[in-house]
């Protein structure tokens, strides 16, 4: 399976910004951290994209909520 890293630079630092706003489960423990003082900033974090080559190939944008995977549907119509 295709696998992508991402890491964290000054060239990529807003779209990194969008991307874990756009994600509220990790928008709130990065709150929560910060909140400590136990994370500085996202200037040390990455991430890895795992998926098709197209999705990885979309880089941080494949965070957006408009980018993620769709769950097929079953009859009874929600996610399988």
């Amino acid at each position: 399976m295709p696998e992508r890293t991402i890491r964290c630079t000054p060239d990529n630092a807003a779209e990194f910004q969008k991307a874990v706003r756009a994600w509220p489960e990790l928008h709130a423990l990065v709150q929560s951290l910060q909140a400590q003082d136990l994370f500085p900033g996202l200037r040390a974090a990455q991430i890895k994209l795992t998926g098709s080559a197209e999705h990885c190939a979309k880089g941080l944008a494949a965070l957006l909520p408009e980018n993620a995977p769709k769950a097929p549907k079953t009859e009874a119509g929600g996610a399988a």
